[in-house]
């Protein structure tokens, strides 16, 4: 799913989202992401990953790697 084209084209929508209701914060932006995508809130330790993820390689990377996780693709 990584490399897949409709994924980066809905991560791309999905960041787009993100910065219009959460603005321009990152850190609002990750704890929207985790809320809309996971369902639930995110832990100091993703929060601080996600950051520095998001200021190396951008929001609709990080969105890619999000909707990519074992917790977004399988349900429990």
């Amino acid at each position: 799913m990584l490399n897949n084209e409709f994924m980066t084209r809905a991560a791309e929508a999905f960041a787009r989202r993100l910065t219009r209701e959460a603005g321009d914060d990152p850190i609002a932006q990750i704890r929207k992401s985790y809320k809309l995508a996971l369902l639930r809130d995110t832990t100091e330790p993703e929060l601080a990953s996600a950051r520095r993820f998001i200021a190396e390689q951008g929001l609709s990377d990080f969105c890619l790697v999000l909707f990519n996780s074992n917790e977004f693709v399988h349900v429990d």
